[in-house]
């Protein structure tokens, strides 16, 4: 209801089918960083190999086209385009010469920055723009500055949960942001820019851009202040498990957000 469209149950189904596919897939291909970071969590994803093999990289990722198949051209499409940046960024699949180009890297996750664009691009396609496909709707300002909402908050989780893996990666030699600036300042980055585009959010809503209930998402950007200050590079345990109550946060105030325009409308 947020930009005037029926709930679509399909295109839910989809996004949310999208996200676990990937994810779930992330689980096997980040075996070599994932040994030091999360070993646990790594033997858990070796044992279920078979499951995340068949089910959640090929099989649900064909139903989601079937779904997307049956609505627009545009929905079949923006389904393919997140499978395909989903697998160039969990399977080293890059040929040798594109390898060799890139000094070594078979994926995206490999490529510093693109890292940390990549997943977010992901979201916030699949959670703005897929449903707007499905429900065959252009695509407004309103949209698109959604999309940037959803993009930055999205790139906000990926950076905080860099700087809980930032050991393990150092030892596997990926490079990230949180890997390449000292702790300190990878914190200060994501509290500045969570500052800014809070205002940004604050701005086009008191405008009337957008909705006044988008004014809830700004319980986003406080949380990765918080998060973000309460990070301590000696105490990995503890930031693992603050930074795993990101994706929750994140996808409760969605959805908080979601009924408050619903019941706004």
């Amino acid at each position: 209801m947020y930009f005037d469209i029926p709930v679509n149950g399909w295109a839910i189904l989809t996004v949310f089918l999208l996200a676990f596919s990937i994810y779930q897939a992330n689980r096997l291909t980040d075996d070599i960083e994932d040994a030091t970071n999360d070993p646990e969590g790594l033997k858990n994803a070796l044992k279920n190999q078979g499951f995340i093999t068949y089910v959640t990289f090929y099989l649900i990722p064909f139903i989601s086209l079937v779904i997307a198949f049956q609505f627009r051209q545009s929905a079949f499409w923006t389904t393919a385009l997140i499978i395909f940046l989903g697998i160039l960024y969990n399977h080293k699949c890059f040929p040798a010469f594109l390898s060799r180009r890139l000094n070594g890297a078979q994926r995206l996750k490999d490529i510093y920055i693109v890292k940390n664009l990549t997943p977010p691009l992901d979201w916030a396609t699949a959670l703005v723009f897929l449903p707007l496909f499905f429900a065959d709707h252009s695509l407004s300002l309103k949209a698109w500055i959604c999309w940037g909402n959803v993009f930055i908050c999205a790139f906000f989780i990926e950076v905080m949960w860099d700087m809980r893996d930032r050991r393990g990666d150092l030892l596997s030699g990926i490079k990230t942001i949180a890997n390449t600036f000292s702790f300190p300042h990878t914190k200060q980055f994501l509290i500045i820019a969570s500052l800014i585009s809070g205002l940004l959010l604050l701005y086009f809503t008191f405008t009337k851009t957008l909705p006044a209930s988008t004014y809830f998402l700004l319980l986003n950007n406080v949380a990765v202040i918080v998060i973000a200050s309460m990070y301590n590079e000696n105490k990995e345990s503890f930031m693992r498990k603050i930074s795993d109550l990101t994706i929750l946060l994140a996808s409760a105030l969605f959805l908080s957000f979601g009924f408050i325009a619903f019941f706004s409308h």
